[in-house]
């Protein structure tokens, strides 16, 4: 396991920031994407259209998609921060699913950092593939 460190915590809370947008009130998810202490993309999961006219399984942007989707500039060797907030208003679980760690080696991100209901964990991207969420 990887330390978390001071500007992981920076990072998180402006993930929960971005999740407290999130119009789903189950699922309110935010993301940044960090290099060199530079914020490079920020987003919140949202829902493509009106989710009563939506009869396909996936009827939401993930968090992490839209803040690839906002990048300014590339996102080789990055890291991305991912925190949930639960319906309760507690930390959920928010290590990205397996299509957007797709994304993420897709886009060069090299570190993910994620809330769990007891804090944070870290973990290389390579790394975090090899098991599904």
């Amino acid at each position: 396991m990887i330390p978390i460190t001071a500007a992981d915590i920076r990072w998180i809370r402006l993930a929960l920031l971005q999740a407290e947008q999130a119009p789903h009130e189950k699922w309110r998810v935010g993301a940044v994407v960090v290099r060199g202490g530079s914020v490079l993309g920020t987003g919140f999961n949202k829902y493509r259209n009106d989710p009563s006219q939506v009869q396909y399984g996936d009827i939401s942007y993930h968090a992490e998609e839209v803040a690839l989707r906002r990048l300014d500039g590339s996102a080789y060797g990055a890291t991305i921060y991912v925190a949930r907030i639960t319906k309760g208003g507690d930390l959920g679980t928010a290590k990205p699913c397996l299509k957007c760690q797709g994304l993420l080696v897709e886009n060069g991100i090299h570190t993910v950092v994620w809330t769990q209901p007891n804090g944070l964990d870290k973990s290389r991207i390579k790394h975090l593939r090899l098991v599904a969420s």
